[in-house]
């Protein structure tokens, strides 16, 4: 297999770099195949999409793979974004496990600065968290299997001070787990979306 060499300075932890791995957790994969070192990013919005393609341009300095998927729930062809590399493959490896029952942020993430935090927490409500109304309120709810991960979210969001509620109980076989958030005010103003769809729905809620 022929090692594609990355852009230099690759291995520092930029903002860039923090959406990146926000995404692949939310809506993409890390994976071998074969010979194969993959990175894969799939989903309908092309806002993110988008987005995905312009970091991992300015992080890794690699082209990546554009194509369609069907979709294993509606057959419908979802859009992807892929690259093949060892290094990208170990780089991200660093900061992050992307399978979704044990997936865990590691202290690379989590010890970082706030603008890095802040930066993935963006990224990754970008993909996971809905905005969901409740008359002119509202609530931000992110849902997981994974207990320890959403804690780990709990615990950057009180970084920033804002405040969350952990429940249990969710789902058709009811162990799905949602981390809540109610102070819609202080996460617009602390955190926020990069969608442009997702912070205008907040934006219009209190």
């Amino acid at each position: 297999m022929k090692i594609k060499n990355l852009k230099n300075g690759f291995e520092k932890l930029t903002i860039a770099k923090s959406r990146i791995i926000a995404h692949l957790i939310g809506d993409g994969s890390v994976y071998r195949s074969n010979h194969d070192y993959n990175i894969k990013y799939e989903l309908k919005d092309l806002e993110s999409l988008n987005y995905f393609e312009r970091d991992m341009s300015s992080v890794y300095g690699l082209k990546l793979t554009k194509g369609l998927k069907e979709s294993g729930f509606t057959g419908k062809p979802v859009p992807f974004l892929r690259l093949r590399s060892k290094l990208a493959y170990e780089d991200l490896l660093k900061y992050s496990t992307y399978k979704s029952k044990d997936w865990k942020i590691k202290s690379k993430i989590l010890q970082s600065s706030n603008q890095i935090k802040k930066e993935f927490l963006k990224a990754f409500f970008d993909d996971e968290g809905s905005v969901v109304p409740e008359g002119r309120k509202g609530v931000i709810k992110l849902y997981s299997i994974n207990k320890e991960v959403l804690q780990q979210i709990q615990k950057m969001l009180s970084d920033f001070d804002v405040d969350s509620q952990l429940g249990s109980g969710y789902g058709a076989k009811r162990n799905v787990y949602a981390l809540l958030i109610k102070d819609l005010a202080k996460f617009r103003k602390k955190i926020g979306f990069n969608l442009a769809r997702k912070q205008s729905k907040l934006n219009k809620l209190r």
